[in-house]
C-alpha cells in the first residue's frame, strides 16, 4: 500500500510538471505575441478546457479498459488456482499410491528373498541327499514304491519352489510396472502443474501491468480535473473581460432612449437564421450561450449599420474581420466574419444607420458565409429582436 502511494505521488508530481508546461509554453508564445483581445481569449479558453476534458475522457476509458482487463485475468487467475488445488490433490493422491507401492515392492522383494534362501536351503539338502550312499538310501527304506515316492516328492519340490519362484518374481515386475505407471503419471501431473504455474504467473504480472495503468490513469485524472477546474476559472473570467470589450463604447448617445425599435436589418434580404440568439451550450462544465443570431449569406454580400454609432475595429479570432458599433453608453452592435470592412470603415470614425460598413465573409470562428449580428447592453449580450424596427 505504502509502495502504491509513493507511486501515485510520483505519477502526480510528473503529470503535474507536464500539464504545467503544456499551459506555461504557450502562454510565453503569447507573450512574445500580439496581445490577446478579450474574444481570442475565451475562444482559447474554450479550446483548452474542451483538451482537457478530452484528456480526461480518454484517461477514464483506458482506466476502464485495465479494470475490465483486471477483472478478466482475476477470473481466469483464481479458475487456474482452483485447477491448481485439484491437480495438487491428484498429486497427492499419486504420491501416497507411489508409497503403498513402493511397501509392497520392497516387502515382495523380501519375501523373494526368503523364499530364494529356502529353496536354496532345499536344494542344498537334496543335493546332500543324492550324494549319499544309493545303499543307506535304500536300506533306510522298506520296499522299492516308498523309494519312488520319495524321488517324486523331491521332484515335487523342486517343482514347487521353482513356480513360487516365478510367481513371485511376478509379482515383483507388476509391482515394478505399476510404479513406474505411478510415476509416469505423477511427472505428468507435476509438468501440468509447473505449466499451470507459469501460465498463473503471467495473468499476474498481467494484474499487476493493470494495477498499475488505473493507478497511473486516476492519478493523470486528479491533474488533468485540477487543470479543468483553473481552466473554467479562467474561462469564466475571460467571458467576463470580453463582455466589458463588447459592452465599452464612447460615452455618447446616438439613439432615443434605450434604443429598442430603432435599428434597421443589417443585411437586406436575408432573414432566415440558422442560429438565433440565446442557443445554450455547456462547454465542459460551463455554460456557454450564442450571443447574437447568424444570418447566412453569399461571400461579398454588404452589411449596414443597424444605427448611428462610432466604430472600432479592435480585431479578435473568434470573430475575425469584424466591426463594432457604440450607439450609446450602454449600447452597442457587433457584426462579425466580415470577408472585409467597407472603404473608411475604421477605428474611431462615425457612421449613420444605414451606411455600408462592410461584406459577409467566413473569416475568425467560422464554417460558412454569414453575418453574426450582435447587440451588447452594458456588456451583456441580449437579443436583437427588440432592437429591430418592428421589433
Amino acid at each position: 500500500m505504502a509502495r502504491q502511494k509513493k507511486l501515485v505521488r510520483a505519477v502526480c508530481a510528473v503529470l503535474a510538471l507536464l500539464t504545467l508546461a503544456t499551459l506555461v509554453l504557450p502562454a510565453l508564445s503569447r507573450a512574445f505575441a500580439d496581445d490577446e483581445t478579450p474574444a481570442e481569449k475565451v475562444e482559447r479558453l474554450r479550446k483548452e478546457i474542451s483538451a482537457l476534458h478530452e484528456q480526461i475522457k480518454d484517461s477514464e476509458a483506458s482506466e476502464k479498459n485495465a479494470q475490465q482487463t483486471k477483472l478478466y485475468y482475476q477470473q481466469l487467475s483464481n479458475t487456474l488456482s482452483a485447477q491448481l488445488a485439484a491437480l495438487q490433490e491428484d498429486i497427492e493422491v499419486r504420491k501416497s499410491d507411489l508409497e503403498k507401492k513402493n511397501l509392497a515392492i520392497a516387502q515382495a522383494a523380501e519375501e523373494l528373498e526368503a523364499a530364494r534362501d529356502a529353496f536354496e536351503e532345499r536344494l542344498r539338502g537334496m543335493y546332500e541327499m543324492r550324494s549319499s550312499s544309493n545303499l543307506s538310501i535304500l536300506l533306510g527304506i522298506d520296499d522299492i514304491s516308498d523309494a519312488m515316492r520319495f524321488a517324486e516328492n523331491l521332484q515335487q519340490i523342486a517343482v514347487s519352489d521353482d513356480q513360487l519362484i516365478t510367481e513371485m518374481h511376478e509379482k515383483q515386475r507388476k509391482l515394478e510396472s505399476q510404479r513406474e505407471e505411478i510415476n509416469a503419471a505423477l511427472d505428468d501431473l507435476n509438468a501440468q502443474q509447473a505449466e499451470l504455474e507459469s501460465t498463473k504467473k503471467s495473468y499476474q504480472q498481467t494484474i499487476q501491468k493493470a494495477d498499475e495503468t488505473i493507478t497511473a490513469e486516476q492519478a493523470q485524472q486528479q491533474v488533468f480535473n485540477e487543470a479543468e477546474a483553473e481552466k473554467q476559472k479562467e474561462f469564466i473570467a475571460a467571458q467576463k473581460a470580453w463582455a466589458a470589450w463588447a459592452g465599452s463604447n464612447t460615452g455618447n448617445s446616438y439613439v432615443l432612449g434605450d434604443g429598442k425599435g430603432q435599428f434597421q436589418w443589417p443585411i437586406p434580404g436575408y432573414t432566415t437564421l440558422s442560429s438565433d440568439f440565446g442557443t445554450v451550450r455547456w462547454i465542459y462544465g460551463v455554460k456557454d450561450v450564442h450571443r447574437g443570431m447568424d444570418v447566412p449569406a453569399p461571400a461579398g454580400t454588404p452589411i449596414y449599420a443597424a444605427a448611428d454609432g462610432v466604430v472600432s475595429t479592435t480585431a479578435h479570432w473568434s470573430y475575425g474581420t469584424c466591426v463594432k458599433i457604440s450607439h450609446s453608453p450602454s449600447l452597442v452592435t457587433i457584426y462579425g466574419h466580415m470577408s472585409a470592412r467597407a472603404e473608411g470603415i475604421t477605428n474611431g470614425v462615425f457612421v449613420t444607420k444605414g451606411q455600408l460598413i462592410g461584406y459577409v465573409g467566413s473569416t475568425g470562428n467560422s464554417t460558412g458565409n454569414h453575418l453574426h449580428f450582435e447587440v451588447n447592453v452594458n456588456g451583456t449580450p441580449v437579443s436583437a429582436w427588440p432592437y429591430l424596427n418592428g421589433g
